[in-house]
């Protein structure tokens, strides 16, 4: 019989058992904590603002792509002018 995948779920429950031995490592980080001025709590709400700047103007970016195709096909067909 094979005896890795024994070891590697005794592996996993020693780890887990050591986790939770050490109740510091639990502890939640200084974003979650609230300690509005720690220097990781700034830094994810930079990262926030990034991730909604980028979508917005990817966003905004295709609303005027679509944009200055509907017009186009407003100037080039006379059927679709109102």
């Amino acid at each position: 019989m094979n005896a890795v995948p024994w070891t590697k779920k005794w592996m996993l429950f020693a780890f887990v058992a050591a986790l939770s031995l050490t109740p510091r490592a639990l502890l939640a980080c200084a974003a979650c904590y609230g300690a509005l001025d720690a220097a990781q709590t700034r830094g994810m709400n930079l990262g926030i603002a990034t991730m909604l700047g980028v979508t917005g103007a990817v966003l905004g970016g295709f609303g005027g792509m679509i944009f200055c195709f509907a017009r186009r096909a407003r100037r080039h067909n006379p059927e679709l002018t109102p």
